[in-house]
């Protein structure tokens, strides 16, 4: 599967002049990626790919503007600085304090364009926060926000693509049955008594995961005030149409963790491995934000698919092996997904090289280094800087070390 095209429209009127011109604009069309990775886990052959534990899909929508001149002119000042602080805002993370400035714009100016493209973008954002927030409820009101955000501006193709997505999701899980535990929020059709019966063994893996990972990253989402972690469960035939991934894929985490299950008997023990990669995701994304390259993201949870220490260092081994003779793909090229473009091939051998080389740093460095580094993509010098003051060097050189 190759991710979705994003497009997306930011527009900032940018006042200075007493007489009210507006001098300029900001566009933000810099997206973050629908990270899917599109063929096997590292080790898939490359003609027909394994299932793929990770996929980490995520709405694309803008992180980063450039300079557009508007066509906009004559808006009053009051309305052009009250927009440039809705901007402000949305770069602060305060949705809603944006959505509720661009409507007071808007109805001041209702035919501006830059506005309306404004609060399309603001609602954009502000329902992928509600996403986050989970709960039923919640993610209705999500649903409502960006289909706003697709009237105010028709061209984007974006929003109406995660408007289809999203309906195609709740469509999905409609009528499943629902059951919480500390954690998780665990969804499954409730006619199946496979999982009926058998759910608290899910439920165990699950928390154990989360106690794991919990001391691990050294935070608790819940505890911290984050909605139970949504876990849904689909035959494979529904978790295909409901995600639109491919028939390799045994796993995705976009916000909620969706995994199929055919024969929970049959299949209990690659489930634990898939239900841990996943849960990691989430972890990765509370603990280090958008900002976790893709090669650290999916290498970690690779990495954590099981608890078994010998196991992890089976896995790094053979995935350092199917590095050998082979030519590295530059970690500057490894930032988004590890699927975005490329062959099968390829695909495998960026995952085997994300394992291999987290394999390396926590084997030369310790494992405390590579969460450090989760959490530093948060920050201004990012895991980048998080390695270099570690270590000393620079994390490039160690890509070449880890495949000897």
């Amino acid at each position: 599967m190759r991710p979705p095209g994003r497009a997306a429209v930011v527009w900032i009127l940018a006042s200075g002049l007493l007489v009210g011109v507006v001098a300029g604009a900001l566009w933000s069309r810099r997206l973050r990626r629908a990270e899917a990775p599109a063929a096997a886990r590292a080790s898939g052959p490359t003609s027909d790919p394994e299932p793929e534990r990770g996929s980490n899909r995520r709405p694309a929508f803008p992180l980063a503007p450039e300079k557009l001149v508007p066509a906009a002119a004559g808006v009053d000042v009051r309305w052009a600085r009250l927009n440039g602080d809705a901007i402000a805002a949305l770069d602060a993370g305060e949705c809603q304090k944006a959505v509720e400035m661009l409507e007071r714009c808007r109805a001041a100016v209702p035919g501006e364009p830059v506005f309306a493209a404004n609060l399309a973008e603001a609602l954009a954002r502000l329902s992928i926060q509600e996403e986050e927030r989970g709960g039923e409820e919640v993610r209705s009101l999500s649903l409502r926000h960006l289909e706003r955000a697709a009237e105010l501006a028709p061209g984007r193709e974006d929003l109406r693509k995660r408007i289809e997505q999203l309906r195609r999701l709740e469509e999905s899980e409609r009528g499943f049955f629902m059951e919480p535990s500390e954690h998780f929020e665990l969804s499954y059709d409730g006619q199946r008594t496979d999982l009926l019966w058998s759910s608290f063994e899910i439920t165990k893996i699950l928390e154990i995961a989360y106690q794991d990972f919990g001391e691990l990253f050294g935070m608790w989402p819940v505890e911290g005030g984050r909605p139970r972690i949504r876990v849904v469960l689909y035959k494979k035939s529904g978790f295909h149409e409901a995600t639109g991934m491919g028939h390799w894929a045994a796993g995705v985490y976009d916000g909620a963790v969706r995994v199929p299950v055919e024969d929970l008997g049959k299949e209990q023990s690659t489930l634990e491995r898939v239900l841990r990669h996943e849960v990691a995701h989430a972890f990765v994304k509370e603990s280090g934000g958008t900002g976790v390259p893709g090669w650290l993201n999916e290498g970690l949870a690779q990495w954590l698919e099981t608890r078994d220490l010998v196991e992890r260092g089976r896995a790094v081994e053979a995935a350092r092996k199917r590095l050998d003779g082979k030519a590295l793909i530059p970690l500057v090229n490894l930032q988004s997904s590890l699927g975005e473009k490329r062959a099968d091939e390829e695909v495998a051998l960026a995952y085997a090289e994300s394992l291999a080389l987290c394999g390396w740093i926590e084997k030369t460095c310790g494992e405390r280094l590579l969460f450090e580094m989760v959490a530093a993509s948060k920050t201004v010098g990012g895991w980048r800087e998080a390695y270099r003051r570690r270590t000393g060097a620079e994390i490039d050189a160690a890509l070449a070390e880890s495949a000897r």
